[in-house]
């Protein structure tokens, strides 16, 4: 564990804002890969390490902090003919895990479209007939959101055309704890992190 993602855990617990931003722009300053730091975030609080009020404030500096640093995930790499349109399950509100997905995607040459926390369906379909991307990112944090979930993929199903249906990745803490929950609601996979999703896309759509 390096002494940057110490001090950045101690001020995101603290709710040291100001801390944070000095510690994620010195480690970026160093030369360290400062989104290691957001990932490990989303793993403590996905494995409990973190009560849900200690989260909140975490994710409130943490997407601070990566607003701050975007110019570090943007487009490092050439561009790809891929896109992404990623959003939470209506009444959904934890986004920050699909913000990440996003910014390191766009790191990858994606094109990322993020619509954040609590999505309507038919805003969410929409928007897909109108973009027909690659990849849809869908989240849910914990069992409650499942049937929205569901409801939002089948409508997603069912207004895809057939020759550009697009993958549909799905995560959070609900899919930690059932291995058969993501194709049980018709996603196509799920990942155990942002990390993962992003290796688990860029090897299937290179």
């Amino acid at each position: 564990m390096s002494r940057w993602y110490e001090a950045f855990l101690a001020a995101l617990v603290a709710g040291d804002r100001r801390r944070a931003l000095t510690v994620a722009v010195d480690a970026q300053s160093a030369g360290l890969d400062v989104r290691t730091l957001y990932l490990e975030v989303g793993r403590l609080w996905q494995e409990n390490e973190m009560s849900i009020a200690e989260e909140h404030l975490a994710t409130a500096i943490t997407e601070i902090a990566m607003a701050k640093l975007q110019s570090e995930f943007t487009m490092a790499e050439p561009r790809r003919d891929r896109t992404l349109v990623a959003a939470c399950a209506d009444s959904e509100l934890h986004a920050v895990g699909l913000r990440m997905v996003c910014d390191l995607l766009e790191h990858k040459g994606w094109d990322a479209t993020y619509l954040g926390a609590s999505v309507p369906s038919e805003g969410l379909g929409a928007m897909v007939r109108e973009r027909q991307p690659t990849v849809v990112a869908l989240s849910a944090s914990t069992s409650p959101y499942i049937p929205r979930l569901r409801a939002m993929i089948a409508e997603l199903r069912a207004a895809a055309h057939a020759e550009h249906a697009p993958f549909i990745l799905v995560g959070g803490r609900p899919f930690l704890e059932d291995d058969a929950l993501a194709s049980n609601i018709g996603a196509d996979s799920t990942a155990r992190d942002a990390g993962e999703a992003v290796e688990m896309l860029t090897e299937r759509f290179p």
